[in-house]
Protein backbone atom coordinates (compact mmCIF):
# COMPACT_ATOMS: atom_id res chain seq x y z
CA UNK A 1 0.00 0.00 0.00
CA UNK A 2 1.07 3.53 -0.71
CA UNK A 3 -0.41 6.67 0.85
CA UNK A 4 -2.88 8.36 -1.48
CA UNK A 5 -2.82 5.54 -4.05
CA UNK A 6 -5.78 3.18 -4.35
CA UNK A 7 -4.59 -0.45 -4.22
CA UNK A 8 -5.09 -2.62 -7.30
CA UNK A 9 -7.42 -5.16 -5.68
CA UNK A 10 -7.52 -7.40 -8.76
CA UNK A 11 -3.71 -7.63 -8.73
CA UNK A 12 -3.83 -8.58 -5.04
CA UNK A 13 -6.47 -11.26 -5.74
CA UNK A 14 -4.41 -12.62 -8.64
CA UNK A 15 -1.22 -12.71 -6.55
CA UNK A 16 -2.99 -14.57 -3.73
CA UNK A 17 -4.37 -17.12 -6.19
CA UNK A 18 -1.10 -17.61 -8.10
CA UNK A 19 1.24 -17.68 -5.09
CA UNK A 20 -0.76 -18.46 -1.94
CA UNK A 21 0.99 -17.03 1.11
CA UNK A 22 1.60 -18.89 4.34
CA UNK A 23 1.02 -15.73 6.41
CA UNK A 24 -0.88 -12.71 5.12
CA UNK A 25 -0.60 -9.26 6.64
CA UNK A 26 -3.32 -6.92 5.48
CA UNK A 27 -6.69 -5.33 5.80
CA UNK A 28 -10.04 -7.04 5.89
CA UNK A 29 -9.96 -6.98 2.07
CA UNK A 30 -6.97 -9.30 1.97
CA UNK A 31 -8.71 -11.60 4.43
CA UNK A 32 -11.70 -11.77 2.08
CA UNK A 33 -9.43 -12.49 -0.92
CA UNK A 34 -7.89 -15.41 0.98
CA UNK A 35 -11.37 -16.80 1.65
CA UNK A 36 -12.50 -16.27 -1.96
CA UNK A 37 -9.57 -18.37 -3.16
CA UNK A 38 -9.90 -20.98 -0.38
CA UNK A 39 -6.32 -20.24 0.72
CA UNK A 40 -5.51 -21.53 4.20
CA UNK A 41 -3.07 -18.73 5.01
CA UNK A 42 -2.76 -17.35 8.51
CA UNK A 43 -4.09 -13.78 8.55
CA UNK A 44 -2.57 -11.01 10.69
CA UNK A 45 -4.43 -7.69 10.72
CA UNK A 46 -2.07 -4.93 9.63
CA UNK A 47 -4.56 -2.25 8.70
CA UNK A 48 -7.69 -0.74 10.10
CA UNK A 49 -10.17 -1.69 11.49
CA UNK A 50 -8.62 -4.98 12.68
CA UNK A 51 -5.43 -3.49 14.09
CA UNK A 52 -7.19 -0.79 16.11
CA UNK A 53 -9.69 -3.24 17.61
CA UNK A 54 -6.82 -5.12 19.24
CA UNK A 55 -6.02 -1.93 21.21
CA UNK A 56 -2.40 -2.98 21.65
CA UNK A 57 0.21 -0.30 22.26
CA UNK A 58 2.26 0.04 19.11
CA UNK A 59 -0.35 -1.51 16.87
CA UNK A 60 0.13 -1.60 13.94
CA UNK A 61 3.80 -2.34 14.45
CA UNK A 62 5.29 0.85 15.89
CA UNK A 63 8.22 0.92 18.29
CA UNK A 64 9.33 -1.81 20.67
CA UNK A 65 5.76 -2.79 21.58
CA UNK A 66 4.87 -3.07 17.91
CA UNK A 67 7.94 -5.21 17.22
CA UNK A 68 7.06 -7.46 20.16
CA UNK A 69 3.49 -7.73 18.91
CA UNK A 70 4.50 -8.65 15.36
CA UNK A 71 7.01 -11.29 16.50
CA UNK A 72 4.36 -12.88 18.71
CA UNK A 73 1.77 -12.79 15.92
CA UNK A 74 4.15 -14.35 13.37
CA UNK A 75 5.19 -17.11 15.79
CA UNK A 76 1.57 -17.89 16.63
CA UNK A 77 0.64 -17.87 12.93
CA UNK A 78 3.47 -20.30 12.12
CA UNK A 79 2.30 -22.69 14.83
CA UNK A 80 -1.27 -22.44 13.55
CA UNK A 81 -0.08 -23.01 9.98
CA UNK A 82 1.83 -26.08 11.10
CA UNK A 83 -1.33 -27.42 12.73
CA UNK A 84 -3.19 -26.94 9.44
CA UNK A 85 -0.43 -28.70 7.49
CA UNK A 86 0.09 -31.78 9.66
CA UNK A 87 -2.44 -34.54 9.09
CA UNK A 88 -4.71 -35.53 11.95
CA UNK A 89 -4.21 -38.98 13.46
CA UNK A 90 -7.26 -40.40 11.71
CA UNK A 91 -5.97 -39.09 8.36
CA UNK A 92 -2.56 -40.66 8.97
CA UNK A 93 -4.20 -44.04 9.55
CA UNK A 94 -5.96 -43.86 6.14
CA UNK A 95 -2.76 -43.28 4.14
CA UNK A 96 -1.22 -46.12 2.16
CA UNK A 97 2.29 -47.25 3.03
CA UNK A 98 5.09 -45.25 1.46
CA UNK A 99 5.41 -46.69 -2.07
CA UNK A 100 9.22 -46.92 -1.92
CA UNK A 101 8.91 -49.26 1.07
CA UNK A 102 6.49 -51.65 -0.58
CA UNK A 103 7.96 -54.98 -1.67
CA UNK A 104 9.38 -54.78 -5.19
CA UNK A 105 8.55 -51.11 -5.59
CA UNK A 106 11.82 -49.30 -6.07
CA UNK A 107 12.22 -45.62 -6.74
CA UNK A 108 11.70 -44.84 -10.41
CA UNK A 109 14.45 -42.92 -12.19
CA UNK A 110 13.46 -39.36 -13.09
CA UNK A 111 14.17 -37.54 -16.35
CA UNK A 112 15.93 -34.19 -15.84
CA UNK A 113 13.04 -32.20 -17.29
CA UNK A 114 10.62 -34.02 -14.94
CA UNK A 115 12.73 -33.02 -11.93
CA UNK A 116 12.86 -29.44 -13.19
CA UNK A 117 9.06 -29.32 -13.59
CA UNK A 118 8.57 -30.70 -10.07
CA UNK A 119 11.08 -28.19 -8.65
CA UNK A 120 9.36 -25.29 -10.44
CA UNK A 121 6.02 -26.28 -8.93
CA UNK A 122 7.44 -26.71 -5.43
CA UNK A 123 8.89 -23.17 -5.63
CA UNK A 124 5.29 -21.89 -5.75
CA UNK A 125 4.47 -23.53 -2.40
CA UNK A 126 4.86 -21.62 0.87
CA UNK A 127 8.33 -22.24 2.28
CA UNK A 128 7.16 -24.07 5.41
CA UNK A 129 5.30 -26.78 3.46
CA UNK A 130 7.71 -27.37 0.56
CA UNK A 131 9.27 -30.56 1.95
CA UNK A 132 5.96 -32.29 2.59
CA UNK A 133 4.49 -31.00 -0.69
CA UNK A 134 7.49 -32.31 -2.65
CA UNK A 135 7.29 -35.70 -0.92
CA UNK A 136 3.58 -36.11 -1.58
CA UNK A 137 3.86 -35.04 -5.19
CA UNK A 138 6.90 -37.27 -5.85
CA UNK A 139 5.06 -40.25 -4.38
CA UNK A 140 1.93 -39.50 -6.42
CA UNK A 141 3.93 -39.16 -9.66
CA UNK A 142 5.95 -42.35 -9.05
CA UNK A 143 2.80 -44.29 -8.14
CA UNK A 144 1.04 -43.19 -11.32
CA UNK A 145 4.15 -44.00 -13.38
CA UNK A 146 4.26 -47.55 -11.96
CA UNK A 147 0.52 -48.03 -12.51
CA UNK A 148 0.98 -47.01 -16.16
CA UNK A 149 3.85 -49.48 -16.54
CA UNK A 150 6.40 -46.72 -17.13
CA UNK A 151 9.92 -47.43 -15.98
CA UNK A 152 10.94 -43.74 -15.88
CA UNK A 153 9.24 -40.61 -14.56
CA UNK A 154 8.78 -38.18 -17.43
CA UNK A 155 7.88 -34.49 -17.57
CA UNK A 156 4.59 -35.51 -19.20
CA UNK A 157 3.74 -37.67 -16.15
CA UNK A 158 4.57 -34.79 -13.76
CA UNK A 159 2.51 -32.37 -15.86
CA UNK A 160 -0.39 -34.84 -15.81
CA UNK A 161 -0.24 -35.06 -12.01
CA UNK A 162 0.00 -31.28 -11.65
CA UNK A 163 -3.04 -30.79 -13.87
CA UNK A 164 -5.12 -32.87 -11.45
CA UNK A 165 -4.30 -30.60 -8.50
CA UNK A 166 -7.52 -28.61 -8.62
CA UNK A 167 -7.82 -28.06 -4.86
CA UNK A 168 -4.69 -25.91 -4.56
CA UNK A 169 -1.33 -26.82 -3.03
CA UNK A 170 -0.30 -30.44 -2.48
CA UNK A 171 0.36 -30.04 1.20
Amino acid sequence: RRAGVKPDNEAVRRAIKERPPLIMFGSFNERMYLAENAVRAMYIPASFPGAIIRRHTGTPFMGYSGATYIVQEVCNALFDALFNILPLGTEMDKVEATPAKLAGAGVSPWDDDAVELLDDYIETEPFLVRISAAKRLRERVEHQSRQAGEWRVTAARVASCLSTLVAGPVA
